[in-house]
């Protein structure tokens, strides 16, 4: 058999063996990512990678492989990408114990083989998340299932409260955890504190898991700091993270050397914005601006919020330092924007936004 080589030491490799050659003045050398897998079942997670760690075409087959193994394929050619062969364990054809078998790929640069290993016992539901809780800020969660036996754990979510919603009530679980999303459903609730449960049943037992919400009106929009629980310079992925994925997305161009992202929460009445240079990388952009407007019920540290009247407004700050149509603008980094007399929106924002 000729010498196997495993991805990741490949360009070191090269670069030894002869730094003045071209790829293309090198034979082609069969390369995997392993040469032993422990198998997960699922060909989510168990991924065998074959790549041309010389020069050319290399031209590949599996040859062998365990009967109790699906393949997504079965040969091909590789020059410089690395192509993923997909494995499923097809668990009608095993009974529970431990299983090794070979994969053994033959190419016009060399063969390799690659032990797998299986151990294969009932499926047994754990939840790692067994309480859950909620806020006004964290609407979001993932409620996190094992499968602490083997083979395919099937579950189903029974009886949410109906505060609560899930975008996947069933699914399978098999050798790593999954997250299964939640959302709390704020909207036309009444203040206070809500508790509920649900069940969660499967092919390798139940579980109840238990929920808290608690709702309530709150201090946190502060002039030149932020609002919403969200801080001038936050992440666009931390507001993400926080807040689950926005139900809008755009962008604007008023300058041609900058990218305004903008992204809301229509639900919750929050706008933010994110000044970037890159139409596309604004994941880490910054946020420099905040927008809240109905239903949003937060409040400044004076009680005003959406709805308070203008009187109120110049009770506590003063008439304001300039004014742009509707907006009222004041030099503690806060704006008003008025509308029959009342606040119908709240802008917070960096200097340079």
């Amino acid at each position: 058999m000729k010498r196997i080589f495993l991805l990741g030491f490949t360009l070191l490799f090269l670069a030894c063996d002869n730094p003045t050659a071209s790829k293309k003045d090198v034979d082609p050398k069969l390369a995997v990512n392993a040469e032993e897998m422990i198998l997960t079942g699922t060909p989510r997670y168990d991924i065998l990678r074959i790549a041309n760690a010389g020069g050319g075409v290399l031209k590949w087959s599996i040859t062998e492989w365990p009967n109790w193994i699906k393949l997504s394929s079965f040969s091909g050619a590789v020059i410089d990408d690395t192509l993923s062969v997909r494995l499923t364990t097809d668990f009608s054809q095993l009974t529970y114990g431990e299983y090794v078998g070979v994969i053994k790929i033959t190419s016009n640069g060399g063969d390799a083989e690659v032990t797998v290993r299986l151990s294969y016992s009932p499926p047994a539901l754990k939840v790692e998340t067994p309480t859950l809780n909620f806020d006004r800020h964290y609407l979001y969660t993932s409620l996190i299932l094992s499968n602490a036996g083997g083979g395919e754990l099937k579950w189903q979510i029974e009886s949410l409260p109906e505060w609560l919603q899930g975008t996947q009530l069933s699914g399978s679980v098999f050798g790593r955890p999954e997250g299964v999303p939640l959302r709390a459903r704020i909207k036309n609730l009444s203040y206070g504190s809500y508790e509920g449960q649900f069940r969660v049943t499967s092919n390798g037992g139940d579980a109840t898991v238990k929920v808290y919400l608690n709702y309530e009106r709150e201090v946190e929009i502060y002039p030149g700091v932020g609002a919403a629980n969200i801080s001038l310079g936050d992440s666009y992925t931390m507001v993400q993270n926080r807040l689950g994925t926005p139900d809008r997305n755009w962008y604007d161009r008023p300058q041609k050397t900058v990218f305004i992202h903008h992204f809301t929460y229509d639900e919750l009445g929050l706008h933010f914005a994110v000044k970037t240079n890159s139409m596309i990388l604004f994941g880490s952009g910054k946020v420099g601006y905040i927008e809240v407007h109905e239903p949003y019920d937060g409040m400044t540290e004076e009680g005003l919020g959406i709805g308070s009247t203008a009187a109120e407004v110049i009770a506590f700050y003063g008439p304001p330092s300039q004014t742009a149509g509707a907006q009222w603008i004041y030099n503690s980094g806060i704006i008003f924007v008025m509308q029959n007399d009342r606040i119908s929106a709240i802008i917070i924002k960096s200097e340079d936004f």
